[in-house]
């Protein structure tokens, strides 16, 4: 499970490195058409893909033992970067992954994973260091505590209403 967690990460890494906005335009770089777009569920391969492979490589049985695996991801949800705590998308900078791993979740048909990254608010943060209590005056959610969040943790979605919780998009 951690290899084929492992190089999702760096297959995400790599499409947010080539798509990532540098230029002060604020337009972000284009993919080729040469690298497939894959995710946010990522799913193993199946024995039927592997059967039906070139090569035909052995089948292992601790392939079908892998997990799904959800990437919560600023690549494939540019929304998520506002601060869960005072709202704010300016002041705010994605830290890399979670260092925690993977959380389990269980899923309507199988056992999952899910993968975040960390949100850091400066904002927040410059606001703890001379903290006076005020949150409520300073527009704080008050339940919410810290500068630092990361995308899989409840403390994140607490102020979440369930119809803005990012999804797929299914439409064509």
């Amino acid at each position: 499970q951690l290899q084929w967690e492992s190089e999702i990460v760096e297959y995400v890494q790599f499409l947010w490195e080539k798509t990532r906005t540098r230029s002060k335009k604020g337009e972000p770089s284009k993919l080729g058409v040469n690298v497939p777009l894959l995710g946010p569920r990522f799913l193993p391969l199946s024995y039927l893909h592997v059967q039906k492979r070139s090569g035909g490589g052995a089948i292992e049985p601790t392939m079908q033992y892998l997990k799904p695996l959800n990437i919560v991801h600023p690549f494939y949800y540019p929304q998520l970067g506002q601060c869960p705590r005072c709202g704010s998308d300016k002041d705010t900078a994605w830290e890399g992954w979670t260092s925690k791993g993977a959380r389990e979740l269980h899923g309507l048909f199988c056992e999952e994973a899910a993968l975040g990254t960390q949100l850091r608010c400066n904002r927040c943060r410059e606001l703890s260091k001379g903290k006076t209590g005020g949150d409520a005056a300073s527009g704080m959610v008050a339940a919410i505590e810290g500068y630092c969040f990361t995308t899989t943790s409840a403390m994140y979605w607490k102020g979440w209403e369930h119809w803005r919780i990012p999804c797929e998009s299914h439409a064509q």
